[in-house]
């Protein structure tokens, strides 16, 4: 008898909170998703030391960094150019080695920056120019006399700040 009253206590109460606990799991925010929600962590430096950034800009530097280490696999093991285009959906190979692909479409997935590669034969430049006033933008030149500079009041040259040393710790933007 105890049992029975207990039981329709705990289905009561049950039926009584559900609507409350709907309504706070509901109300909670969502977690982020795509380049956003990675944890990675980023470390540039130049020759005056580490250059500090914001996430938004450690984000575009990852898709920086990504697109550089495709363009250099691309130019061995792709049967196409390396477009960016082609990065995101992955290129041809030409052999049973996969170039790789990039795991997001950075100016689909980026509010803050447009991402632009350009291909000059065996070489390439890589650009992440910020849409917003307060960001930093890159640049990255590969193959022959290849590098990577930022500059923290927006697009980035030659000219800018060279990156002299990058670490991206946890989780990258491409995949094999």
């Amino acid at each position: 008898m105890n049992h029975t009253r207990v039981s329709r206590f705990a289905l009561l109460a049950l039926l009584l909170t559900a609507p409350w606990f709907a309504a706070s799991v509901a109300a909670q925010p969502k977690a982020a998703a795509g380049p956003a929600a990675t944890i990675a962590r980023v470390e540039l430096t130049s020759d005056q030391g580490v250059i500090p950034l914001k996430r938004e800009e450690q984000i575009a530097f990852m898709f920086v960094d990504a697109i550089n280490n495709l363009e250099d696999n691309c130019s061995r093991s792709s049967a196409e150019p390396c477009t960016l285009e082609a990065l995101v959906r992955g290129p041809k190979a030409k052999d049973d080695f996969s170039a790789g692909k990039l795991k997001y479409d950075p100016n689909a997935t980026d509010p803050n920056y447009t991402y632009t590669v350009a291909l000059k034969g065996r070489d390439w430049e890589i650009w992440a120019n910020p849409r917003k006033p307060g960001l930093g933008g890159f640049y990255a030149k590969g193959k022959f006399f290849g590098g990577k500079w930022y500059n923290p009041a927006g697009p980035a040259t030659e000219g800018s700040t060279k990156i002299t040393g990058s670490t991206v710790g946890g989780d990258l933007f491409w995949v094999q």
